[in-house]
């Protein structure tokens, strides 16, 4: 019963770890279907060249391509912050892009309300 209420405890405070971690450690960002919003904004800086606001299918789309291009070294969740229906969840990564080798390290910040369940509605990428 002990582990049960620390593995509740331990999703709980990354409420979309899953279904995104999921989805960078296999390549396959259909795993965010479920997740988003259906709109999403999107604001990154390079190397993903995503800003705007986007359909789920679209930013899907267009973060798949962009990932693509690297290869996942290392990641770290490291925050947690929820109130009420507000929630923000934050993923250091060091990816190693896949033509010149270089490592790049990066943050993706997910803002997240919750209605009937957690979703994704605004992505905040920075290069650290």
């Amino acid at each position: 019963m002990k582990w049960l209420l620390v593995f509740l405890l331990f999703s709980q405070q990354f409420l979309l770890r899953q279904p995104i971690q999921i989805a960078i450690e296999s390549g396959d960002f259909s795993h965010l279907e479920v997740i988003c919003q259906e709109k999403v904004s999107v604001n990154c800086e390079e190397p993903f060249r995503l800003n705007g606001y986007y359909s789920r299918h679209k930013f899907i789309a267009g973060f798949s391509e962009q990932f693509s291009k690297y290869e996942l070294k290392e990641f770290e969740w490291l925050t947690r912050q929820i109130e009420e229906n507000f929630a923000i969840q934050s993923l250091n990564l060091i990816l190693k892009n896949k033509r010149s080798d270089m490592l790049i390290y990066y943050k993706f910040i997910f803002f997240m309300t919750q209605d009937k369940t957690w979703k994704l509605y605004y992505l905040r990428g920075l290069r650290i």
